[in-house]
This record gives structure tokens, C-alpha cells and sequence, in this order.
């Protein structure tokens, strides 16, 4: 984990570059009734030790479209490309695909195989449908709305945990292991977002790094009042680790007082796992327990 301000830099001067600086604010970009997404992985450097070949395309899979749902989209389409060591690796990468497939509820498109000398890497291209091309980006909190964690946080944490040998793998049942590799996904989260939310993130690099894309895209004020972890995770980790904690693709959306009741209704109505846990103010910076969080996170 690192401070961000150098990539953060580093990131705006290659946006200038390829002429994508008109994107930077958003986690998934908008052409006309779509939005588009892609992200891409190296074995080496996101496949976690207990996982499958499968797994790892199905988490990529997810990864990709996670910043579609955030953005208020309906998944509707994958596409992948991958460079792979063997044809074994290829073959679990696209039983992997075709399972993403059918939980995303998404049709895969086009698909692209490449030989890769030493380290196998997929790319996932995610595309999702918008109603009346209304989406939702980091930008639009206001003093007075209200953050909204959708699903659970802390699996990224007990993962950095098993990394670092600070507890067992054998010491953690398989239902818990399994959500470090299926994340708390809230497929259905897009209906609430695209309707009442103001501003909106994913959470792939960390927490903290999450709610900063809100604030330093809406230039505001974040005071965090709860932290929602996993109920197993409690005698593993206390709250506060899970600001750390990394590729749980779960969301931060803020929404308006007047659209609480009826954001919070509606994940209900869709059984969404949706936490009210701070308030947007005037002014910058994230806080938690009258303490101010300087931003930081996971980067390459």
C-alpha cells in the first residue's frame, strides 16, 4: 500500500497523452446508451496463491464489470484477451470466462489468445447498458448527501493477512476463503445508483482510495461515521482494518437526503446488502473518528 499522489500524477500525464483526459472522473466511460470498462491483470502480480486459473479469470471478469454496475449500468457484455504460458492455463481462463458469463447474466463477445513467454495476463473489456443515458460518475457529491457502502468490506484484508503468514490458511473456512476469490458482488446495485445516486466508486484498490475518487472528483468532505465488514471476519479483524482493504468490489455511492429512503428502499426491494455509513460536507479530506485519513492504497 502506497500514498497515490505519484501515480495519481503519473495516471493524469498518460491520460493527456492518449487525449482520455474528459474520462478521468468517471469508473466506467459513457458512448451514448453504454458504458465501457476494461481492466487487465499479470498472474504474477493478482492471482492469488490458493486460486485457480478459473477463478482468476472469473475475478477479472467481475473486476471489470464492477466499475459498470458502480457507474449504473446493466451488465450486458464481455469481451477478454489473454496471453497464456500453455493451453492449459487458456483452457481454465475460458471455463472461468464462461461461468463469469452466466453470474454477470452477460453475453462474451470476442475473445483473443496470445502466446506469452513467462507470465500469463488477461485483459476484459465490459460493457453495460444505461436507461435514458443517465450514469453516474465520481463527481457530483454534494454537502448534505449521504455515502452508501454497498456490500461488505475486509476481504481484501484477510487476503493481505494470509499473504503476510499473520494467520493460517488453514485456520479459515472454505465459505470465507471463497469470498477472497467470488467477491461480495452486488449485481443488481446498478438499479438504486442509476436512479437516485449523486457520485459513485468501486472499491478495487482500497477503501480509503475509494472514497477519495469521490472526493477529490467532487471536491468535498467525507466524514465516515461506520465501517461494514463481513460478520465472519469479526474475530479476525476489527472494523477499522477494512480501510485497507482492496479488490473487494464493493461501492461507495453518495445520494441526496431527499433519495435516501427511497436508494435505501429499493435495495430492499433487490436484496442489497446497503449500509449508510457517513455524510458529505463542505470542504476536503476523508475523517473517521475525528481523525483525518490521508489517502492511500494499493497501485502497481
Amino acid at each position: 500500500m502506497v500514498r497515490l499522489e505519484s501515480w495519481k500524477a503519473l495516471l493524469e500525464e498518460i491520460m493527456r497523452n492518449s487525449k482520455n483526459e474528459w474520462c478521468k472522473d468517471f469508473d466506467a466511460c459513457p458512448l451514448d446508451d453504454i458504458l465501457l470498462n476494461i481492466d487487465g491483470y499479470s498472474s504474477s502480480r493478482s492471482k492469488l496463491p490458493w486460486m485457480k486459473y478459473d477463478d482468476w479469470a472469473f475475478k477479472a471478469a467481475l473486476a471489470s464489470m464492477s466499475d459498470v454496475v458502480v457507474s449504473g449500468g446493466r451488465p450486458y457484455a464481455l469481451l477478454y484477451s489473454v496471453g497464456v504460458t500453455d493451453e492449459n492455463i487458456l483452457k481454465s481462463i475460458s471455463i472461468g470466462m464462461g461461468k463469469a458469463s452466466d453470474y454477470l447474466k452477460s453475453s462474451i463477445l470476442k475473445g483473443d489468445t496470445n502466446k506469452s513467454a513467462n507470465d500469463s495476463w488477461i485483459d476484459v473489456v465490459s460493457i453495460g447498458k444505461i436507461n435514458n443515458k443517465r450514469y453516474v460518475n465520481r463527481k457530483g457529491a454534494k454537502p448534505g448527501d449521504y455515502l452508501i457502502q454497498i456490500g461488505y468490506l475486509g476481504y481484501g484484508t484477510l487476503s493481505q493477512m494470509l499473504l503476510e503468514n499473520k494467520i493460517k490458511i488453514d485456520n479459515i473456512n472454505d465459505k470465507l476463503l471463497r469470498k477472497t476469490i467470488i467477491p461480495d458482488f452486488q449485481i443488481d446495485a446498478w438499479v438504486p445508483i442509476y436512479k437516485y445516486g449523486t457520485s459513485s466508486s468501486d472499491n478495487s484498490d482500497g477503501w480509503v482510495s475509494t472514497i477519495y475518487n469521490i472526493i477529490d472528483s467532487s471536491k468535498v468532505k467525507v466524514v465516515l461515521d461506520a465501517i461494514e465488514i463481513d460478520p465472519l471476519l469479526k474475530d479476525l479483524m476489527n472494523n477499522e482494518d477494512a480501510l485497507n482493504s482492496w479488490e473487494d468490489y464493493n461501492f461507495a455511492v453518495t445520494t441526496s437526503e431527499e433519495n435516501l429512503d427511497d436508494f435505501l428502499e429499493e435495495c430492499t426491494r433487490l436484496n442489497i446488502r446497503c449500509f449508510v455509513v457517513g455524510k458529505i460536507e463542505e470542504g476536503y479530506g476523508l475523517y473517521y473518528n475525528n481523525n483525518r485519513i490521508e489517502n492511500f492504497g494499493w497501485t502497481w
